[in-house]
């Protein structure tokens, strides 16, 4: 139980650091591509408002550099290194007619590449926009027409390493997370640790302890029965005592189970022959209820486990049936292999059961129906000591109503 704490103590914490750290670096990749689409986008408008031409910027441009990197969200300024970084070319037209073709700009286009470029653009709707490895402005002004288009590939070529880092960054930072925090999670679950430790070996020494009383209350009770005869008080002494054994002997059983440690022996062995053999002892008990008992278990089905373990399973989850079916019920015990699972189910009437506390079974001392367990003899611990014999195992158990009499307990192993 305690590694089970520890592993989702580590996956909500891993979870909770990678989400943040995922948007972290989206975020920071959002805002850089977001930034030089803005400037971009003022490059085009400028040059566009200077019929073309980009204008010289200020006469200081490491100060205006220096301060853009500290302001790394302030307007984009353009400075006297500003043209010398900035690629572009730029198509006038008067109606359709293309009058003037600048180039001086850009190496990798010559005046028959821009015309192409300026043809793969007229027609649209003046704007922004994406041709090839360029970002335009296309603006008309009554039959005047201009297009700025500048190369935008090193900006790319930026943000995608600048993503390729972050996310390198963040990977690797993520592992080292992992490494430290499963490291603290010992420190960190080590109150829970001792916990659980005093609270199994309370058990086991108050079992232990309890033992001794019982079995001289109980052998009291047998005398005081043949001295004085039999009566009720006696009578209800012996029963009390009797459920008090099998209550202590549970509890410590079930704490066995939830050692951290599992020394079990596990075989290979005949899973259908010991299902049948173990559910056949309750034949007789189910016939005297005036319940009905039907077996469908596929032949030769094995599994590698603990054998004493799952005959116990098995019994478990036959006794509980029994108990909670009305007389003239059907009791129904399957086993049978779908895909690579094995599946063991145990379906029997009832009473109505509420879908809504299935899940609550398998909990200690949990009884749906207490005045039931009374009459019964019921603990509500059978169904816990199931379940820790399914997780020894690596299996799953559960519970399945849907709102009508009947329940069927599913065993995946």
């Amino acid at each position: 139980m305690l590694k089970k704490l520890q592993l989702k103590f580590i996956v909500i914490t891993m979870f909770a650091l990678g989400s943040l750290m995922l948007v972290q670096t989206l975020t920071v990749n959002a805002i850089s591509i977001y930034q030089k689409d803005v400037k971009m986008k003022e490059i085009l408008q400028v040059i566009t408002a200077n019929n073309g031409v980009l204008p010289k910027g200020y006469d200081n441009p490491e100060k205006e550099q220096i301060e853009n990197i500290f302001n790394p969200f302030g307007k984009f300024e353009i400075t006297l290194e500003t043209p010398y970084s900035t690629r572009y070319f730029v198509v006038e037209l008067t109606g359709n007619v293309v009058t003037r073709i600048s180039t001086e700009n850009i190496a990798a286009v010559d005046n028959r590449e821009a015309l192409e470029y300026a043809a793969e653009v007229y027609g649209s709707e003046p704007g922004y926009g994406t041709v090839g490895t360029y970002r335009y402005l296309y603006t008309q002004n009554g039959d005047k027409g201009m297009m700025v288009f500048l190369y935008f590939i090193n900006e790319v070529r930026e943000t995608a390493a600048l993503f390729s880092i972050s996310l390198t960054v963040s990977i690797v930072t993520l592992f080292v997370l992992l490494a430290v925090i499963y490291l603290l999670s010992k420190n960190a679950l080590k109150p829970v640790a001792d916990s659980i430790k005093k609270q199994k070996q309370f058990i086991t020494d108050a079992g232990h302890e309890l033992k001794t009383p019982l079995t001289i209350i109980s052998a009291d009770a047998e005398v005081l029965e043949m001295c004085g005869g039999e009566n009720e008080w006696i009578t209800s002494i012996k029963n009390q005592t009797s459920r008090m054994n099998v209550l202590v002997k549970n509890l410590v059983e079930l704490t066995k189970f939830n050692e951290a440690q599992d020394t079990s022996e596990r075989t290979s062995f005949c899973l259908s022959d010991a299902v049948i053999e173990t559910a056949s002892d309750f034949e007789s008990r189910a016939k005297i209820n005036g319940q009905t008992m039907i077996f469908s278990v596929s032949p030769s089905i094995r599994y590698f486990g603990n054998e004493a373990e799952i005959r116990q399973l098995v019994s478990i989850l036959c006794d509980n049936a029994i108990k909670y079916t009305d007389e003239g019920g059907t009791i129904k015990i399957s086993l049978y292999k779908n895909g690579t699972g094995t599946y063991l189910d145990v379906f029997n009437t009832t009473e109505y059961v509420d879908p809504a506390t299935v899940s609550m079974l398998f909990e200690r001392f949990y009884r749906g129906d207490s005045s039931r367990s009374r009459e019964t003899g019921g603990y509500g611990i059978g169904l816990s000591i199931a379940s820790a014999i399914v997780d020894r195992h690596k299996g799953k158990i559960k519970a399945i109503a849907n709102g009508t009499k009947e329940i069927t307990f599913r065993v995946t192993l």
